[in-house]
């Protein structure tokens, strides 16, 4: 009887234990959807560690080049102190270089690792971080009551090898991140050359020629050059204001569609003059990626407004429902023929069609010529 009793004992235990483990391995699997950054990763990574294995604390250690490991997000329950370790005559090292777990119960008397003399280390179990065989770190518990078992070894080897891929997911994202920045940057730099540049060529033209006029007593040329020259001055007003926007663009994720395109009217559009009406009707909260498509096309749409409409006024529709969400942004300009500029790949229309392809979404442009344009996009949600 008390054997039966031990033995359900040990059942419920170990039933208790693989729950705990597979809960931990979805939360971070789940890490692979969520898109987390690199800190969060690491950071629920460390804790998940050290819940499945009894640790008092955890670090993981990211490969810098063939000698060294960085303290990728330290855990000052191990070792505070430490911010890179060497690969060679370490524990840690030591697991990545041989692909397997490295178990130490006896840590502080084997006199090992002694660049973590901060907090005495008692115990202090290692595993391999790899991608496809490939190591990129290692994942350290360390400082478990009574010491790390085999068991700790398979599960925090389960563990890594799910984490390995949430971090290198991460990194990656991080990385095409900073490109997608170098490239905006690139881009922000050739419009201000192309476009601004070229506009103050051209008031420095006018100017001069205006001059030339009022001393020849041409005062209608001089008038007329004056008038070039203020268009083209508030023109590249208008594109200075453009580029400081797009360094300066409103945070999609933080302020959402509708409130990043109010932002946008009142710092592009109402300062070139333009009168905005802003209509919302519902609210949902959208993927990212389906905002940032929406958010570009608008974009991409109100730029021609400015740039090309000649309109006095336009206004912005943003509708939610439970399917869909849609936006319109309609112009009171000079319009202009949709067959034509399509087929020329002119007005962002390509552009716009790209995104709205990648999202599902059924755009509409409707324009007569001086008559204005609408455009319409709806997406299924």
């Amino acid at each position: 009887m008390v054997s039966d009793t031990n033995h359900n004992g040990r059942s419920h235990e170990e039933t208790r234990q693989r729950l705990a483990e597979t809960r931990s391995l979805q939360r971070v699997t789940a890490a692979l959807l969520q898109k987390l950054t690199l800190a969060e990763v690491l950071e629920l990574v460390r804790h998940e560690a050290r819940q499945v294995t009894g640790a008092a604390g955890g670090t993981i250690f990211l490969l810098e080049d063939e000698e060294w490991l960085r303290d990728a997000n330290n855990d000052t329950e191990l070792d505070p102190m430490a911010e890179r370790i060497p690969v060679a005559g370490t524990l840690t090292g030591e697991a990545m270089l041989k692909r397997k777990p490295v178990l130490n119960n006896a840590y502080a008397s084997a006199g090992v690792e002694a660049h973590t003399p901060s907090l005495p280390t008692e115990s202090l179990l290692a595993v391999p971080l790899q991608i496809e065989g490939t190591p990129i770190g290692a994942l350290n518990v360390a400082n478990k009551a009574g010491g790390f078992t085999e068991d700790d070894a398979r599960i925090l080897s389960l563990l890594a090898d799910v984490s390995a891929v949430a971090i290198e997911s991460a990194r990656l994202r991080e990385k095409a991140d900073r490109l997608a920045i170098k490239q905006e940057r690139e881009w922000l730099a050739r419009e201000l050359h192309d476009s601004v540049t070229q506009a103050m060529y051209s008031v420095t033209l006018y100017a001069e020629a205006a001059h030339l006029a009022l001393e020849a007593g041409k005062r209608d040329v001089a008038a007329e050059s004056l008038r070039e020259l203020q268009a083209m001055a508030r023109e590249a007003l208008f594109d200075i204001r453009l580029l400081i926007f797009e360094l300066h663009p409103p945070i999609l994720e933080g302020q959402g569609l509708a409130a990043s395109l109010r932002i946008r009217l009142a710092a592009v559009e109402n300062r070139a003059g333009l009168q905005t009406e802003m209509h919302v009707s519902g609210a949902r909260t959208l993927p990212l990626a389906i905002e940032e498509e929406l958010y570009r096309i608008a974009l991409e749409a109100l730029n021609n407004v400015v740039k090309h409409a000649r309109a006095q006024r336009v206004t912005v529709y943003v509708r939610f429902d439970e399917q869909h969400v849609g936006v319109e942004i309609s112009d009171d300009g000079t319009g202009y023929d949709p067959a034509t500029a399509r087929d020329g790949g002119g007005m962002g229309l390509r552009s716009m069609a790209e995104r709205a392809e990648r999202i599902n979404g059924k755009l509409e442009i409707s324009s007569v010529p001086g008559k204005g344009t609408t455009l319409s996009i709806e997406v299924p949600v």
